[in-house]
């Protein structure tokens, strides 16, 4: 597997692993299917080896379902009560009756089983506001949460060491289409894969300058090497963007370091970087005008806003731009905001714009009142993360895949999960001084409370304790 020598092992140990991670999560823990679950996320072309095996094509429906009996089993909610709640079941519900709305506007067939191809896709989508509420309810502790990012981590390396074990007898003295590839991620495509790694590989320098530990920061460094040298074969410029962008936010909320280094690459750049990448850039602007891909979008942008302005308010119905006919058959508006403006109108995009903007702060708040260093990271990452997210979805629909933010959700989970026990610890700690002992307790910094101004925590206050 992977070029590791693996081929014959993993052919006959898969699916059995595959089926003890589901068994094991109903009769044991359901911590296990996540374990399993969550690394194969990313390696779409992987789970595909399932497919000739019986139910292999629901192997993450399934994996799901046996979480799911799990956590019923040892009396764990499958929906925890989070900040998110309202949202992502307005946004869920919202979605689906949008799908009837497409109906009217497709004249197709109702949305009513999973033979519909747009039902098909609409079930893949909410599939990930699940593996959010899972992980809350599934990963308990701490030590959990690492398990767990290491599960995620060694889920990126396999989908890198295949990349760049393809990659390295391809020719980049110069930029061809037929250079490029999607990897192990399938139909996500070769931006798709590009979008993954920015997001990625953001989260990992988020981590790698705030998370405690020497072992932590070496594999975060040695997985972030990886990642953006994958970046850099991928071709995309979208994905450059979103991770030099990311960068900057990490630079300007974290390190100013960041930037100097930011400054210093985009001096010198052309250096750096092969052939091929310097041809992409510089491709997208010449004398001639706006390069073919780029001019196509800026046709989609503008032929997508005019269905637009024919419904601004509801749109034509959730998932329908890809069952019309569009300019070049294309089935995508290249722009992620484009096609939810389109397809679900202001409605969906405020409800949209909501969900990220939560997403983001949900992350930055843990990295600003968390006391653990290992949940400041983990916030800080996350934030960063989102950071990128929400450029490189400007290129195109790097939301809706799986493979591609699975992974977002499932850290949104872990993020959500650390705030639940940074709160926790607080009020039991609240709990324990009493009101009594408050009170009489003089302030330390009598003249920043008096002003509503709350003190960052001091060092010494820092807990050492602190989931197809």
């Amino acid at each position: 597997m992977f070029h590791l020598g693996l081929e014959p092992l993993v052919n006959l140990l898969f699916p059995l692993v595959c089926v003890a991670g589901f068994l094991l999560s109903i009769f044991w823990n359901p911590r296990i299917g996540l374990y399993v679950l969550v690394p194969l996320l990313p390696l779409q072309t992987v789970r595909y080896r399932l497919h000739a095996y019986p139910l292999g094509t629901l192997f993450v429906d399934l994996m799901l379902l046996g979480i799911l009996l799990g956590l019923k089993r040892v009396g764990l909610p499958a929906f925890p009560k989070t900040g998110f709640n309202r949202i992502l079941a307005v946004y869920t519900v919202f979605t689906y009756v949008w799908l009837w709305r497409g109906m009217f506007h497709l004249g197709s067939a109702p949305p009513l089983w999973f033979d519909d191809r747009r039902l098909q896709d609409w079930k893949n989508y909410v599939v990930m506001f699940l593996l959010m509420f899972l992980t809350v309810s599934a990963i308990r502790t701490k030590r959990q949460m690492q398990l767990l990012l290491l599960a995620m981590a060694a889920g990126v390396f396999l989908l890198d060491k295949y990349y760049l074990a393809t990659m390295s007898g391809r020719d980049f003295s110069q930029f061809s289409y037929a250079t490029r590839y999607a990897g192990a991620m399938g139909y996500a495509g070769e931006n798709g894969f590009a979008a993954f790694q920015a997001q990625i590989g953001t989260f990992l320098l988020g981590f790698l300058l705030s998370a405690p530990g020497l072992l932590a920061k070496t594999g975060a460094a040695s997985l972030l090497g990886m990642t953006v040298l994958c970046l850099l074969y991928a071709l995309s410029r979208g994905g450059y963007a979103a991770f030099l962008f990311g960068c900057l936010f990490l630079g300007v909320t974290k390190n100013r370091l960041i930037l100097a280094g930011l400054v210093a690459f985009l001096v010198s750049w052309q250096a750096l970087v092969p052939p091929a990448v310097r041809e992409r850039v510089y491709m997208t602007v010449s004398e001639e005008g706006l390069d073919s891909s780029a001019a196509s979008r800026l046709g989609l942008w503008e032929e997508a806003m005019q269905v637009f302005d024919s419904n601004p308010v509801i749109g034509t119905g959730f998932n329908t731009y890809a069952y019309r006919e569009n300019p070049g058959g294309f089935r995508d508006t290249h722009n992620m905001y484009v096609k939810v403006l389109v397809e679900t109108g202001v409605i969906g995009i405020s409800i949209f714009l909501w969900l990220l903007w939560k997403m983001y702060r949900a992350g930055r708040r843990l990295y600003k009142t968390g006391r653990d260093p290992f949940f400041r990271g983990l916030g800080l990452a996350f934030a960063g993360l989102m950071a990128s997210a929400a450029l490189v979805n400007f290129f195109g629909d790097r939301w809706t895949y799986l493979q591609v933010s699975g992974y977002t959700f499932v850290l949104l989970g872990l993020v959500v999960r650390a705030q639940q026990i940074e709160d926790e610890e607080e009020e039991e700690e609240h709990e324990e001084t009493g009101p009594e002992r408050l009170d009489e307790a003089p302030s330390p910094v009598p003249a920043l409370w008096s002003e509503g101004i709350e003190p960052e925590p001091a060092e010494s206050n820092v807990h050492s304790q602190r989931y197809h």
